[in-house]
């Protein structure tokens, strides 16, 4: 969602183009100013559609293709974003930083969000055991457990021993 609505910037909007100071209205409105003098910009070069905030998705060829019309053309940002019809110019500079950076491959769709959960793995169907895998099986199981125990009493006995002499 966005922060304003398409009724509150189309009313601001049409308050600069009755005559009103873009300060001003900006202030009257706790809104600020460049926000508001690129809603006035995008009205007047592309009328009341520029002024909806859709969340648009763009392919790697079209973002490659802005970058170079703007580099041949030699525009701002701002006049190569109005062109393309491309909401907000800052769209366009962060593509051509990555594009800069990385090359091509910055400009693929990164996927946004939290990343998904981690898949369970498949059941794998376990082989049958032989009856001597089975059996070492429970010998490792009970030589792990006996040395569990065994280490255990010592802790235990260390205890007892240690709190005799301290009392």
């Amino acid at each position: 969602m966005t922060k304003f609505s398409h009724e509150f910037r189309l009313k601001l909007v049409m308050e600069v183009e009755e005559g009103m100071p873009l300060g001003t209205v900006a202030r009257n409105h706790n809104v600020g100013k460049r926000a508001l003098h690129t809603w006035v910009y995008n009205y007047r070069s592309g009328g009341v559609e520029q002024l909806t905030a859709v969340r648009r998705r763009y392919t790697q060829e079209f973002k490659l293709s802005a970058i170079e019309y703007r580099r041949a053309n030699d525009v701002s940002y701002a006049q190569a974003a109005t062109d393309l019809g491309i909401p907000n110019e800052g769209t366009l500079y962060d593509w051509e930083k990555r594009y800069s950076e990385q090359g091509p491959v910055g400009l693929q769709d990164a996927r946004r969000g939290r990343p998904p959960k981690m898949l369970k793995k498949e059941n794998k169907r376990k082989k049958p055991m032989t009856r001597e895998e089975e059996l070492e099986t429970e010998n490792n199981r009970l030589r792990m457990e006996n040395a569990y125990l065994k280490k255990l009493n010592a802790l235990v006995a260390e205890r007892e021993k240690s709190g005799k002499k301290t009392k």
